[in-house]
């Protein structure tokens, strides 16, 4: 019995050192949060690995964002599958709308209040009813076309000048600093949060990695122990 207890012994001490040691490897890679210091020597590992390397961390991560993902490239095909380029004209369509509703109704009171002719002014209440008669006729198809070809220039002038700004607008963005100021700015705390919130799983699974490999190294010990 005492000789299973010493065989059982090695496994078990294993794995528990080995989840302790990745366990309290993992919590020190924020813990502790500011250095510590006692009777004014620092004490060794403090603070943590990201906080202490935090501006470097997010220095790197700010210039992988601003390579990998804010390219003109990326941002272009992201405002082609935005569908930008029907709300874009939509609104073109409404500002046109009543831009041109505008024009007639400012041709309208011309009508109404007389029409010149050099220097012969022309009231007459018959004539100004027939022109705007005849115009309120011609006014829809008139209104179609005449949007039709101003939205067909509008919409082409102002999606190539997107497209020609972008990389301008890219480069005054500032990615980089906006990403290196945001991290730190951010607690640390909340910081931790959301790296082992999204990896929570697999820190886990490191954790008890740690426990397996260190029971088979017992189990290792334990073997050749009855070997010798």
């Amino acid at each position: 019995m005492d000789e299973l207890v010493q065989l059982l012994i090695p496994p078990i001490l294993g794995a528990f050192i080995g989840y302790i040691t990745n366990y309290l490897a993992i919590k020190m890679l924020f813990r502790p949060y500011e250095e510590k210091r006692i009777f004014g020597v620092k004490i060794p590992f403090t603070p943590g690995l990201i906080p202490k390397r935090r501006k470097e961390i997010a220095i790197s991560l700010a210039k992988t964002i601003e390579k990998h993902l804010f390219t003109p490239e990326k941002l272009h095909k992201l405002f082609e599958e935005s569908g930008y380029k029907e709300r874009l004209q939509k609104r073109i369509e409404i500002v046109l709308d009543q831009l041109i509703d505008d024009i007639m109704e400012d041709i309208r009171d011309t009508i109404k209040s007389g029409i010149s002719l050099g220097k012969i002014n022309i009231k007459t209440t018959l004539i100004a009813a027939a022109l705007e008669k005849a115009l309120e006729k011609l006014s829809e198809n008139l209104k179609e076309k005449l949007k039709e070809k101003l939205l067909e220039k509008a919409s082409d002038n102002i999606e190539k000048n997107i497209e020609e700004e972008l990389p301008q607008i890219l480069s005054q963005l500032n990615v980089e600093k906006m990403v290196v100021d945001t991290l730190m700015e951010m607690d640390i705390q909340t910081l931790e949060e959301i790296v082992i919130g999204f990896s929570e799983k697999q820190l886990k699974h490191i954790t008890y990695t740690g426990a397996v490999l260190g029971f088979l190294i017992g189990l290792l010990q334990s073997i050749l122990y009855l070997l010798h």
